[in-house]
């Protein structure tokens, strides 16, 4: 009995549980926020954020659209998407996102939603 004990919890770290499923790659288009702790992106359609676990080549536009460290952009990536979870900073997403490709980067509009003028196109 007392053997017994001792191995049940080793069997736990065995891996019998299913691997996690590979991200799905999608295009979206959304806002993409840096933040105090943030790096969040909202896609049109969707009142959720997700983090942003790798901005990649959407970096660059971002430092060249954006005075200062902080701000929002409008964009159109390709990215590796997550399936539901507990994401981010403090797990406060429920999805994670890395991106692969950038499309489209721009100063959201002022005056009009720029979700509506992908929809548009």
């Amino acid at each position: 009995m007392r053997l017994r004990s001792l191995f049940l919890p080793l069997l736990a770290l065995l891996p019998f549980a299913a691997p996690p499923a590979q991200p799905v790659t999608r295009v979206v288009s959304g806002y993409y926020t840096v933040g105090w702790e943030e790096q969040s992106f909202r896609p049109c359609g969707q009142r959720a954020k997700w983090w942003v676990s790798n901005p990649g080549p959407m970096m660059g536009a971002y430092a060249d659209l954006v005075e200062g460290d902080w701000g929002t952009i409008f964009v159109t990536v390709r990215v590796d998407l997550t399936d539901e979870g507990n994401w981010g900073h403090l797990g406060g997403y429920r999805r994670a996102m890395a991106v692969t490709e950038l499309l489209d980067a721009r100063v959201p509009s002022p005056d009009r939603d720029d979700c509506s003028r992908v929809r548009e196109t």
